[in-house]
């Protein structure tokens, strides 16, 4: 339960995990509790066991990890809400004969009470009824106001599917129907348009029809809107979703419904994953393989691996769904602690895009975009299709350079250079976000021969806006759908045209169907194949493969052009001629020969620190403190962006080959840095299971 308790000269809320009949300090110097907030557990036994398991394994504490599992209202000390429903009513000795013959609007409260017996006060307006009006009726003892509980549905029926299941779909279900029963990991793996998720409608069915609450998790609860209006569409009962553009009330209000079991549906983005639920009987994780289920700071917890140990607890099934899975679930599914599913198929009629490399070399090129691939794009739209632009870059141009001297535009906190957004008319920093004006001429030499150098998302934009005027044309990336409704009034206007060119960020690679896009162009896929990341080659499959994946999901068939200044590279043609599967299994082959995860275990030592020198030092220190342990250790070295908001940027990474002696070895650093790293002049951190080396 929670507590509010003095801190210093503020209050803040503490959760009691155990009592002690013997206090660990003197008497004396004990404080107490100013108040107990909650009647009941706001965390179950079987969350505390899980917040428990995630803070030992990820080295982290365990106060800043249950916090994490609670919805910010709740570390506010607000209350627990109550989710009963204010409604109206007659009274039993209800006289309407008193009211005057002219009371109109009394009288039309009670002919409607009349004939529905009640109605909600939320609904009052809608039925233009006022606040007044009814204050008279209670005054005169015609009606009553009252509580009204929700009830929490029993076994709720689907609506049947609109689809009709193909051969490997039915197999999979039955084989769910037959073999899946408690604790069960399940990686489908189906291509892109392969009917995924009719497979988690169907499963979803199953457990409401047990009386069982299913949690589903997103990448990014903003990309899909018409998975949602699919759910609402198939299952009248209450759901609850979960996403940044909630308000501390309405988060809570969502999570109490869960909690409850008012609501049999919990979808939402990683931290939905904390969501209590008292009747949870399925968890789906769809993109398995987002980085965005990774934590970045405080906990850095993978939400991915933590709902299998959350599954595991409540021994219930859990499905990992991609296209694109990473060697991890590969991993897992190979050595069969994962149940493997496979669809290969597209659904319905749906074939597999033509994929076709456009060797880039010697040719001209507009803003980005090969001249040879224009009169692909004029056939598409003039047959009324829609054209996707992929470019992994936002803004106008990725730099300003000065053409006479070579001035280049730097952040001036930040190893890296300004970004050109010329439609806000700045130059930001994509790190610290920092903004300066575009200049008009060189701050070095004065000159006024400044250049647009590279190309982003804008710059395409403009581009193609001048090739083809008639068209309809939606940048979709971060600058263009920051407000609440961009992306879903961008997604209806979409669907609403026939002809139209789609330019955007990996955000139109996430999940969405668009049954009229039959062209898909990537531009420059050559930047992921120069990553110095061991994870990059992984991402860069991914990530074209989810892309690719849009062309052709309806009846229209599909074609992917890939402009590539590397047409003869051996893992762009392996993924392009036998698919990403192919293509992963030869990645794991090599990870096992030179021992990378998954076949050892790593964890990232971050530090930061305005001096670099003392960064390496301090850093050197740990690693020293790390001999005779079971692990290896290497640099310190530098992160990819060296420097970042004025700090400088160094690392140490760890790897062992089991996972209890990474943890051993962990802990022992931790130790070593409380005692080693004081104040707020460096910063640091300790990310197990890494994602991200920058």
């Amino acid at each position: 339960m929670r507590v509010l308790v003095p801190f210093g000269p503020r209050q803040l809320v503490g959760i009691v995990l155990k009592v002690h009949n013997q206090a660990e300090v003197e008497n004396n110097k004990l404080k107490a509790a100013i108040r107990l907030l909650d009647d009941e557990p706001v965390l179950d036994a079987k969350m505390l066991k899980l917040m428990e398991w995630a803070s030992d394994y990820y080295q982290h504490p365990i106060g800043e990890t249950l916090s994490t599992a609670l919805p910010n209202a709740l570390r506010k000390a607000e209350p627990l809400p109550e989710l009963a429903e204010r409604r109206w009513r007659l009274t039993t000795c209800a006289d309407v004969e008193q009211l005057a013959k002219n009371a109109k609007s009394q009288h039309a409260v009670i002919d409607y009470l009349q004939q529905q017996q009640s109605f909600a006060d939320a609904d009052k307006s809608q039925l233009g009824f006022t606040s007044n009006t009814l204050k008279t009726l209670v005054e005169k003892g015609l009606i009553e106001s009252y509580q009204q509980q929700p009830e929490v549905q029993p076994n709720i029926k689907a609506e049947p599917s609109p689809l009709k299941l193909n051969a490997e779909q039915k197999q999979l279900i039955s084989d769910y129907d037959q073999q899946v029963k408690g604790f069960q990991p399940i990686l489908l793996e189906g291509v892109t348009g392969s009917g995924k998720t009719e497979i988690y409608l169907q499963l979803i069915e199953r457990t409401l029809a047990r009386g069982q609450q299913a949690l589903v998790l997103v990448p990014e609860i903003g990309l899909t809107p018409q998975t949602l209006q699919r759910f609402a569409a198939r299952f009248h009962c209450p759901m609850a979703i979960f996403h940044s553009n909630l308000t501390d009330k309405q988060r809570l209000l969502h999570w109490q419904q869960a909690r409850l079991g008012i609501a049999r549906i919990i979808i939402g983005t990683r931290s939905a994953l904390f969501t209590a639920c008292d009747h949870l009987g399925l968890i789906i994780i769809d993109e398995e393989h987002d980085l965005s289920y990774k934590q970045q700071d405080g906990l850095r917890y993978s939400a991915r691996d933590l709902a299998i140990v959350r599954a595991k607890l409540l021994d219930i099934p859990i499905v990992l769904g991609s296209a694109t899975p990473t060697l991890e679930s590969l991993y897992n599914a190979e050595q069969g602690k994962y149940r493997h599913w496979q669809l290969t198929q597209r659904a319905g009629n749906a074939q597999p895009p033509q994929i076709q490399l456009v060797d880039i070399r010697h040719q001209p090129m507009r803003d980005g975009i090969a001249e040879s691939v224009l009169p692909y794009i004029s056939d598409t739209l003039s047959r009324g299709e829609q054209v996707l632009v992929f470019l992994n870059r936002r803004g106008f141009a990725p730099s300003l350079i000065c053409h006479d001297c070579g001035w280049v535009s730097q952040c001036h906190a930040c190893d890296a250079r300004l970004t050109i957004h010329l439609q806000a008319r700045h130059l930001r920093c994509h790190h610290c976000q920092s903004v300066e004006p575009i200049p008009q001429q060189c701050p070095h030499c004065h000159s006024r021969a400044l250049v647009y150098h590279g190309t982003g998302t804008e710059r395409v934009e403009n581009a193609l806006r001048q090739h083809f005027p008639d068209t309809p044309l939606y940048r979709i990336d971060r600058d263009t759908t920051s407000s609440k409704q961009a992306m879903p009034t961008m997604l209806e206007n979409i669907h609403q045209h026939d002809a139209a060119i789609l330019v955007g960020t990996q955000m139109l690679a996430k999940g969405h169907h668009f049954p009229r896009v039959s062209l898909v162009l990537i531009l420059e896929a050559d930047a992921a194949l120069m990553g110095t990341d061991y994870r990059a080659m992984e991402r860069f499959g991914q990530l074209l493969t989810q892309v690719i994946g849009r062309a052709g999901r309806a009846d229209i068939p599909g074609t992917a052009l890939i402009q590539t200044h590397y047409p003869d590279h051996a893992q762009l043609g392996k993924l392009v001629s036998h698919g990403y599967h192919r293509f992963a299994m030869d990645l794991l082959a090599e990870r096992r020969q030179i021992h990378l995860p998954p076949f050892s275990y790593q964890a990232l030592v971050r530090l930061e620190d305005q001096n670099p020198e003392q960064a390496i030092h301090t850093l050197m220190q740990l690693q020293q403190s790390l001999a005779g342990q079971p692990c290896t250790s290497l640099g310190p070295f530098p992160a990819a962006l060296q420097r970042r908001a004025h700090f400088f940027r160094y690392q140490l990474l760890l790897q062992a080959n089991s996972r209890s002696a990474l943890k051993h070895s962990v802990s022992v650093l931790i130790q070593a840095g409380e005692s080693l790293i004081k104040g707020n002049r460096q910063r640091w951190s300790v990310d197990v299971d890494p994602q991200d080396f920058s």
